[in-house]
């Protein structure tokens, strides 16, 4: 058998906000198109062939996933794979109208469904409803708060420019293993395009052109390789000290010094 833990497809690059310390670096980059159903179905197929059973499925967004025109339609796909996963999650910041087409597929699916409701205090009376609105239908969620006192994990953090840093492999070993997505998920495994990587710092510095392509770093589902070179590289990214983008990193994500915290979804000035 062959598992992960974790598994996000990122349907959309879009976004209603303008976050300062946006972790998928929205702001000042043109968005790619959305995902399509068939890409959507493609991709999951090919994630399926190599994975025997995923825990966490995201439909999630470099960006905002209920900007997707066909999120109900996403959500409908991804159950096709019901068994092979055990729940589905979104993220959502609370500030969109949930229509009831989307909300009638929540509720369908509950049983399956997680989502995470982030708050930032940006459109309190639209946050409110929205998040009223999921936990009146019984679907199972979290709230995070991330504006005033108190914020979630205290607040958010920079990851630094995208300039090759130098630092030795011990430095970039323990980097690594301090990285909430190491240390905590244990790799926030991602794809938009079929190329799957460990986190956000490298799979979105890859395809924006900020990082080099470092190809010993992710899994490319549509290489044409055999189901077990894809399933001994992922061991592979796995199992290594480190990452190539982890030197291109502050290595802040995760840290419990407060210190490199800042407040969370300060806005862009148009």
């Amino acid at each position: 058998m062959f598992n992960l833990g974790k598994m996000s497809l990122i349907i959309t690059t879009r976004c209603n906000l303008r976050c300062q310390l946006c972790c998928e670096y929205v702001p000042g980059n043109r968005p790619f198109p959305d995902m399509t159903l068939d890409d959507e179905r493609r991709i999951l197929e090919a994630v399926f062939e190599v994975c025997d059973h995923i825990g966490t499925l995201h439909l999630t967004g470099g960006g905002e996933p209920f900007l997707h025109s066909q999120l109900a339609e996403m959500i409908i796909i991804a159950m096709e794979y019901i068994d092979k996963f055990d729940k589905l999650m979104l993220f959502t910041n609370c500030t969109l109208p949930l229509t009831q087409k989307i909300l009638d597929k929540l509720k369908q699916y509950k049983e399956k469904m997680f989502i995470q409701l982030s708050r930032y205090g940006i459109k309190p009376d639209r946050e409110e409803e929205f998040v009223q609105a999921i936990q009146d239908a019984g679907i199972p969620n979290r709230v995070r708060k991330y504006y005033g006192d108190d914020q979630s994990f205290g607040g958010w953090v920079s990851f630094g420019d995208w300039d090759k840093q130098n630092k030795s492999a011990d430095e970039l070993a323990e980097r690594f293993a301090k990285c909430a997505c190491t240390r905590d998920l244990h790799g926030n495994w991602r794809t938009r395009d079929g190329k799957v990587h460990w986190c956000s710092r490298s799979q979105r510095g890859m395809e924006l052109g900020l990082l080099p392509n470092y190809t010993v770093d992710y899994v490319d589902l549509f290489d044409g390789s055999s189901v077990e070179e894809k399933r001994h590289k992922f061991e592979n990214i796995a199992g290594k000290p480190y990452l190539n983008a982890c030197d291109h990193c502050s290595g802040d994500q995760g840290t419990k010094n407060n210190a490199l915290r800042f407040p969370a979804a300060e806005q862009f000035k148009i």
